[in-house]
């Protein structure tokens, strides 16, 4: 049998094809891409003769739970994905989120109360049949547990079980991304009686009194297509096809993932044969394997990168001056950021990029103009530019070191008069903490997404976190902070694009 192998760089954006929604509709069970399933198909052993398939994966480090309540770094949502299932899923990556475990939802006309009616034939892996109860009880333990992942939580005042399958969310706010929220890893389904067996609960004492993380990390507990059948920190999580699946199943009956972080490992795994799937190649690595029998995937993730100027002069300067900042904008050179970056980056038109519901595309690339920013300078004040100092923390954004980009940077303004000192410091000795406290000038820094919702990539608005971090006030820009309520109240589709 001839084994197709699949390369993917920065596997955020696509999935496993054993990550479906079994209420869903029959492209669920595919990926972003449909190479997954053909490789899925034709890797493993004994796919060919009609035995047990088995694909092999590689994904990278930096996690240390699969506790659906307390995951939150880059990987572990694989595994929860394949194990649980969501009341809401998204079924195409620049889509709304729909209805998965699920049936139909209403809005209040206030749109603080979501009344969600669940399907009544799903069933977890355990032969135990989901209720509502058992939706209250994943979602209160994972506000309750206080982990990483609780803030999701934050708009949800309480929950109401009138009957086995409905569920009534009460909001502290209008939410326009409750739906979005809801397909987060964290606050999948668990069966609440296995759960309770192994010391779960979803008390408000859960912080302290949970015992179940233990028991979560070595088994699952959800209604998905696959169990969990074991887990070796650093090394292998195995997951073999659940056969109590209430939904319609795929053709692989074993993923064993191994855990290897280098990029290097995987191409050379995968090149000799003993993976079907790297997650995390690089463009370096990618571009060393060779042959038919190798597909190669390079997604861009959601991940963006910017260029922070604080409007507090205080902390930035002449960068705080909206002449100096257009100026800048001016002068970067976006291609050759984006070739820094890697294949598959883009410049966005605004704060919600490709990928996002109401993105309006990317930004051409001859917006670049040196004498333009030149001049803008000028009329600021500055004909002959100015000394400035950036601090660049000791990160890096999907692999691309920030003081790389702050390099660049420095190159491109130094055309119109700027001259960039660069001063890179820790980010755990003192940067994070200015950072996060608004009194960082003039730095490179990235923004992930916390869930799949364009309402993330409000944080960049006067008033909100990001914001804050520049130094921009709500009472800068009433009109866009009025932009922020409104998006935030509106629940229609049609009405989030407009706004």
């Amino acid at each position: 049998m001839k084994k197709k192998f699949l390369a993917m760089a920065l596997g955020i954006a696509v999935v496993l094809s054993c990550t479906a929604c079994g209420g869903g509709s029959s492209d669920a069970a595919a990926p972003a891409s449909g190479e997954t399933n053909a490789a899925s198909s034709e890797a493993g052993s004994d796919s060919a003769a009609g035995g047990s398939t088995t694909v092999t994966v590689a994904i990278g480090a930096g996690f240390s739970t699969l506790d659906p309540g307390y995951v939150y770094e880059k990987y572990p949502p694989l595994v929860i994905n394949a194990c649980y299932e969501n009341l809401f899923k998204f079924y195409s990556n620049d889509g709304a989120a729909e209805p998965c475990l699920a049936d139909s939802y209403e809005f209040s006309d206030d749109n603080k109360t979501l009344t969600v009616k669940l399907k009544e034939n799903v069933t977890f892996a355990s032969g135990n049949k989901m209720t509502s109860a058992d939706v209250a009880f994943s979602i209160n333990r994972c506000k309750n547990l206080q982990g990483n992942p609780s803030f999701i939580c934050d708009t949800i005042d309480s929950i109401e079980t009138p009957d086995d399958y409905t569920v009534v969310f009460h909001l502290t706010q209008p939410d326009s991304a409750i739906l979005s929220k809801l397909t987060y890893s964290s606050l999948a389904v668990l069966d609440s009686a296995v759960v309770k067996e192994h010391g779960g609960t979803d008390a408000a004492d859960a912080s302290s009194t949970d015992t179940a993380q233990a028991y979560l990390d070595t088994a699952s507990a959800g209604s998905g297509m696959y169990i969990m059948t074991s887990y070796t920190p650093d090394s292998e999580i195995v997951l073999e096809k659940n056969p109590n699946y209430w939904g319609e199943s795929t053709n692989v009956d074993k993923y064993v993932i191994k855990i290897q972080p280098d990029a290097n490992t995987q191409m050379m795994t995968l090149s000799s044969g003993d993976l079907d799937i790297a997650m995390n190649m690089t463009d370096d690595t990618m571009s060393e394997l060779t042959g038919d029998n190798v597909a190669k995937i390079n997604t861009a993730t959601k991940t963006v990168g910017f260029l922070l100027m604080n409007m507090n002069e205080e902390y930035g300067g002449p960068v705080s001056n909206p002449k100096v900042q257009q100026a800048i904008r001016k002068a970067l050179d976006y291609t050759g950021i984006q070739t820094i970056v890697g294949e598959g980056a883009e410049t966005p038109y605004s704060i919600i990029q490709d990928g996002f519901m109401g993105a309006k595309g990317q930004r051409p690339a001859d917006y670049t103009n040196i004498d333009e920013a030149k001049q803008l300078l000028a009329d600021a004040g500055y004909p002959d530019g100015f000394d400035i100092d950036m601090p660049v923390c000791d990160l890096d954004m999907e692999g691309v070191l920030l003081t790389d980009l702050a390099q660049k940077v420095k190159d491109d303004l130094s055309q119109i008069g700027i001259n960039v000192n660069i001063v890179s410091q820790p980010w755990a000795a003192g940067f994070g903490d200015d950072y996060r406290d608004g009194k960082i000038g003039f730095t490179v820094m990235y923004w992930s997404t916390d869930y799949n919702d364009p309402n993330v990539q409000l944080e960049f608005l006067p008033g909100q976190s990001v914001g804050l971090r520049a130094g921009w006030t709500t009472d800068m820009d009433p009109d866009l902070a009025q932009l922020y309520a409104d998006a935030l109240n509106a629940t229609d589709n049609d009405a989030r694009t407009v706004v």
